[in-house]
């Protein structure tokens, strides 16, 4: 009962990632469903389709710096706040039919994405306990997944209209829910607000006596006068050997982490997939939603009991095998392009030459779950320092836009001029050289303290470079 209104934050947070999860799965129904009045198919063009998936990618890219703006200035709350307004205004615009509708939707919900990964972690990070955090985080990330399979599973079952409907339902329950939920206690004294952050710390912690949450806020008062006394600036984020080094390793993993491709795994897995496989390619779709969800829920602990290195490593690995694997399955589809004008990756063959396409998703799934859909996430929060960590974040965000953006966009237009296997070796060749980096230079952070890792990457960066200068004096090798 003494955690009955933490529970119910975390829950109205990880509502918001619900419906993000809605959007993740909206382009691989919306995108297909029958050219009937009302649906995207009636004012979409194939070449929209590429814009309708990438416009979120691009939103969530020249937002990110706004978003961590926003993150300062309106806190937690107002970030949380502008997060429902807005996801509920962008299911609200779809009921326009208009092409220009479903891109600015999309772009809306790009927008909160930002904002929602300027504001959650620290939220979380900031109302959970230190043993909680970890159990309360695996509600936030699988809420994501479930929405996913939500959109997938009703989504070619209902109409367009209803299952739009039912997400702006979803989105207006969160907003309405976050009214209750104060803002932290850490954003609150950082601006000079004592008596709202006592009051805020009160409803979180209610059954702890008033000596206890004074103790408690005078560690945090402690915490935040400490990274406020060396604010950080995107100049030392850079400067810096060891933030630089950190900056490098973690953007790395996130473009990896997007451009591998997921975002187009899930958005056009029911057009590329051939249609006479074993199963229908809506079916395929939500396998791999069910088996990411199950996937993440098991390898959320691996993380501290095999490490974040070895995990990481070999997801990349069975991706670029996974990926390489997809495009050969294809690649006789693409032979037969021209026999039909409506052309592209739903050539028909024999249906007993089409199981694998559809192995190759529910395997995709497997393997991006078990590490590189976790891994990342994990590396943001532990590899920054307090004082530039805003920052870093920001930089993340938007090298992994850019990666999602990049990839989400040229999938139709290559696929179409060449075949969709040309984009999965892509993906294959991202997926393999981020393997090799990842085994040479990320180092295992399993176990060790923040500081720690501090210390490791400052040694990190100048051994590098202190090899660096004296490989003038070494002779040639071989």
């Amino acid at each position: 009962m003494s955690q009955r209104r933490l529970i119910y934050a975390v829950i109205t947070v990880a509502a918001s990632e619900f419906v993000m999860g809605l959007w993740a799965g909206w382009p691989s129904w919306a995108l297909t469903k029958r050219p009937e009045a009302d649906t995207p198919a009636e004012w979409l063009s194939r070449d929209d389709h590429s814009w309708a998936v990438a416009s979120f990618d691009l939103a969530s890219l020249v937002s990110a710096w706004p978003a961590s703006v926003l993150a300062e200035r309106a806190g937690r709350k107002g970030c949380l706040l502008a997060v429902g307004t807005g996801l509920a205004a962008s299911f609200g615009v779809l009921y326009a039919p208009s092409r220009w509708a479903v891109f600015a939707a999309r772009s809306l919900a790009g927008v909160c994405k930002s904002v929602a990964y300027a504001s959650v972690p620290g939220f979380m990070a900031e109302i959970s306990a230190d043993r909680a955090r970890g159990r309360f985080n695996l509600i936030v990330v699988l809420s994501d997944s479930l929405g996913m399979v939500a959109a997938l599973s009703a989504g070619p079952r209902v109409g367009y209209a209803v299952m739009n409907g039912l997400s702006l339902a979803a989105a207006l329950a969160f907003l309405v829910a976050v009214f209750r939920v104060p803002e932290t206690a850490h954003y609150l004294l950082s601006k000079s607000r004592l008596k709202e952050a006592r009051s805020a710390l009160r409803w979180y912690r209610p059954r702890s006596t008033t000596a206890d949450n004074n103790r408690r806020l005078n560690c945090i008062t402690a915490a935040v006068r400490d990274d406020m006394r060396e604010p950080g600036t995107y100049r030392e984020l850079f400067a810096d050997d060891g933030n630089r080094a950190a900056v490098l390793l973690v953007a790395g993993a996130c473009f990896a982490q997007r451009a591998g491709g997921v975002g187009c795994v899930l958005a056009y897995s029911t057009t590329t997939m051939p249609a006479d496989g074993p199963v229908r390619p809506g079916d395929v779709a939500v396998v791999f939603a069910v088996v990411r969800l199950a996937c993440t829920v098991a390898a959320v602990p691996l993380i501290d009991v095999y490490g974040r290195r070895p995990l990481l490593v070999g997801s990349h690995l069975a991706l670029a095998a996974v990926t390489a694997a997809y495009a050969l399955c294809l690649m006789p589809y693409n032979n037969n392009r021209d026999d039909d004008d409506g052309g592209g990756d739903r050539d028909r063959l024999p249906a007993d030459n089409n199981w694998g396409p559809s192995a190759c998703v529910v395997l995709f799934s497997v393997a991006y779950s078990m590490g590189a859909g976790i891994v990342p996430g994990a590396l943001v929060g532990e590899m920054f320092p307090a004082n530039v960590k805003s920052r870093a974040v920001t930089v993340v965000a938007v090298v992994s836009s850019l990666g999602s953006f990049l990839i989400n966009k040229a999938y139709l237009p290559v696929g179409d001029a060449f075949g969709a296997y040309v984009m999965f070796f892509v993906f294959c060749a991202v997926n393999a050289a981020w393997t090799l980096l990842a085994y040479l230079f990320l180092f295992e952070t399993k176990g060790m303290s923040l500081s720690a890792i501090q210390d490791h990457l400052n040694d990190y960066n100048s051994s590098s470079s202190s090899d660096s200068e004296d490989g003038a004096d070494r002779p040639p090798v071989g």
